[in-house]
């Protein structure tokens, strides 16, 4: 079982990523992706007990204020995973750490990738592409406007079960 915990995009950003995918599956057939919600991630964790990483949620969102975040371009990870990159701020970024100090006791890391030194805030768009359709992928979004500015306003719980094939939402906790 997996947790990610992150905001989830405001509209109509979330509808955009929702027809980017779509689109994405259309002309290159992925599929849907494992988390439906259009997002970031702050922090993802593996046997962890989803009740007790909302407490936390909820616990260090009283600490935060809504913040707004530019996106803008299409990045490439190793991997060849496809993305919006977010850019990091004071904000974020002390939301992120308090989070990670407080949820890394609860489970085990989903991937070093989510803890602060390492961590590059993002929203994904296709995942573990071969390097031709890395390409084409990028190709394709470059008609896509992702220069964008959002507030912040929530951080979500999302969890994937053993056995299923994709995240569900267990909590939203506004900031």
């Amino acid at each position: 079982m997996s947790i990610i915990v992150g905001p989830t995009l405001p509209e109509p950003y979330y509808s955009t990523v929702k027809q980017a995918w779509a689109d994405l599956d259309a002309e290159f057939g992925f599929g849907s992706m494992v988390n439906p919600y259009p997002h970031f991630t702050l922090y993802g964790l593996d046997n962890a007990d989803p009740e007790a990483v909302e407490r936390v949620v909820e616990r260090v969102a009283t600490n935060h204020d809504p913040f707004s975040v530019r996106t803008d371009g299409i990045g490439v990870f190793p991997g060849n995973h496809v993305y919006i990159p977010v850019t990091n701020s004071l904000a974020l970024g002390g939301l992120h750490h308090e989070l990670v100090g407080e949820l890394r006791e609860l489970g085990d890391p989903l991937m070093p990738f989510y803890e602060p030194d390492s961590w590059f805030p993002h929203v994904g768009l296709a995942l573990s592409l071969d390097d031709e359709q890395a390409s084409e992928v990028v190709s394709f979004l470059l008609d896509y406007d992702f220069a964008w500015e959002f507030t912040v306003d929530n951080v979500e719980v999302e969890y994937l079960e053993e056995g299923t094939e994709q995240y569900e939402r267990v909590a939203s906790v506004d900031l």
